[in-house]
């Protein structure tokens, strides 16, 4: 009877600790954390017009994920990295191999060093510009996800 007691302890203590390290990104959920709806991407000041809003960013830790969405749920993420440098944001791709979603501007080749300057960012709502490898400014508006 003891034996069954402690084991059921065990379990359920490991159990509850498995679920609060998912939720908490090492202590800290901060303003970066979760999932960004990339509502409005810009282009030298205009809105890009083929734009469908299926964009969102992921953070987590160091974790950088770029993930699409269509309108049948159909999904498709590319991972990297990412720094937050106070007004700015390092995002890197590691691995060209695994670049499955692009975006406008963001530069995917292997190890590409992408510095967005952070504009704004209330908590719910994030603005970053990214000068582009192909000479182009673009203009990212987020909002925060869930």
């Amino acid at each position: 009877m003891m034996k069954k007691t402690i084991y059921t302890l065990v379990i359920m203590v490991a159990s509850m600790l498995a679920m609060t390290s998912c939720t908490h990104n090492n202590g800290d959920i901060g303003l970066w954390f979760g999932t960004w709806h990339v509502e409005q991407v810009d282009m030298d000041g205009s809105p890009i017009d083929g734009y469908m809003g299926n964009n969102f960013f992921q953070f987590q830790s160091t974790v950088f994920q770029l993930r699409y969405t269509d309108e049948l749920h159909t999904e498709m993420q590319t991972v990297g990295r990412w720094e937050d440098l106070g007004n700015e944001i390092n995002v890197t791709f590691p691995d060209e191999r695994l670049v499955w979603v692009h975006l406008y501007g963001i530069d995917m080749s292997k190890d590409a060093v992408n510095r967005f300057k952070v504009e704004s960012h209330s908590g719910k709502d994030l603005v970053l510009t990214l000068p582009s490898t192909n000479g182009h400014t673009y203009r990212y508006h987020l909002k925060k996800w869930g």
